[in-house]
């Protein structure tokens, strides 16, 4: 009895043991899953302009890969035997921003000038979208950002076509709409809010005549308490590049802080426009081509008088092929190039021209597919 007795007290304590250390092992389990399940909520969670760290990956993968290419390849021109790295040519806010900014600043430059010859003053717009637009909002209390219940599910590239939208509004407005092209001339800034919803920027230039009419009419048409027209501009290039200087942060310098970082990313991964402007000037893949013979303000003049002759494809009008000024001939399209892919390291290719050595022999590229 006595050891039937403590043999069943045995038995109880062994199943009370095993009890507890199940019980241990569950909450051990629980509370690592519990961390584990915190942790890629808290990743997939906004850090920046509605970015989490796996869309920044994502954009900073694609730009490196951009890179790769940039650097890999470069043009040949058979009649000279030279080579040109692509990385040299491109104009990219990413891949070349120092030449991309002052590209930017030449085109506003420009129109000033034309803004003046046309004898027009400056207003400067902000519109933004309602809250619907907004997929998170500020806590009143907390004040960081929270999801927003209105939220309509429209992405930050469909918000920029709003955004357009409200514009066009405005430009056919009659206030604007009986004014010729030559008289509404505007440089548009794209830009995200905190939450990575876009607002835009424009500096519009207008007949003196024409302003209180404008004005009038944006009240009209927008809310005042979000969005904003001033008239009182006294150096609209400045005003302007504050914003277009604030979108590039890679033009001003090489090391950027986190945000700036996302700033970048934000405009990638939704495949926005930093910038839009009117057509005023002369088209800039054609002062691309030209910029060497032609400043922006004289290729834009040559080409209001219709005294460039532009010989395009006919099913790829942007494809320029010939550009003639009178009998002369100023560009042709030459069959004489071609991408090659570089199978050396980038840098012994550079430290082989800075020795001048030359360019590598051909044997040691390959042509592009």
């Amino acid at each position: 009895m006595h050891y039937t007795k403590d043999l069943i007290n045995n038995n109880i304590m062994s199943i009370e043991d095993e009890k507890k250390k199940i019980c241990e092992e569950s909450q051990i389990f629980a509370s690592s899953s519990f961390l584990t399940t915190y942790k890629i909520v808290v990743d997939k969670l906004p850090k920046y302009y509605g970015l989490n760290i796996y869309d920044f990956n994502e954009v900073s993968t694609k730009i490196r890969k951009q890179k790769e290419f940039l650097n890999k390849n470069c043009i040949y021109d058979k009649i000279s035997d030279k080579y040109i790295p692509l990385k040299d040519i491109i104009i990219s806010a990413n891949h070349n921003p120092h030449r991309y900014h002052a590209e930017i600043q030449n085109k506003i430059d420009c129109l000033e000038k034309k803004a003046k010859e046309f004898n027009l003053i400056p207003i400067f717009m902000t519109l933004t979208l309602p809250s619907e637009y907004h997929k998170m909002k500020t806590d009143r209390i907390t004040k960081e950002l929270v999801y927003n219940s209105k939220y309509n599910g429209m992405t930050p590239k469909e918000s920029v076509k709003e955004l357009t939208s409200m514009l066009a509004r405005l430009r056919h407005d009659r206030s604007l709409k009986e004014l010729s092209k030559n008289q509404r001339i505007f440089y548009r800034v794209n830009e995200p809010h905190k939450d990575g919803t876009p607002h835009t920027h424009i500096l519009l230039f207008i007949p003196k005549d024409r302003v209180q009419r404008v004005k009038t009419a944006f009240n009209r048409l927008f809310d005042s308490k979000a969005n904003d027209i001033q008239t009182d501009i006294q150096n609209a290039k400045a005003y302007v590049m504050k914003y277009i200087n604030k979108t590039l942060p890679l033009s001003k310098k090489e090391k950027l802080t986190t945000k700036e970082r996302y700033l970048n990313a934000w405009y990638s991964k939704h495949r926005i426009n930093r910038f839009n402007s009117s057509r005023t000037l002369a088209p800039i893949n054609l002062y691309r081509l030209l910029y060497k013979r032609f400043s922006l303000i004289e290729l834009t003049n040559l080409v209001d008088k219709n005294i460039l002759q532009i010989h395009t494809l006919v099913d790829n009008t942007q494809k320029i092929m010939e550009i003639f000024d009178g009998e002369e001939l100023l560009y042709l399209r030459s069959s004489n190039f071609d991408i090659r892919t570089r199978h050396i390291d980038f840098d012994t290719f550079l430290k082989s021209i800075n020795r001048n050595e030359g360019y590598p022999p051909l044997n040691r590229f390959t042509e592009g597919q």
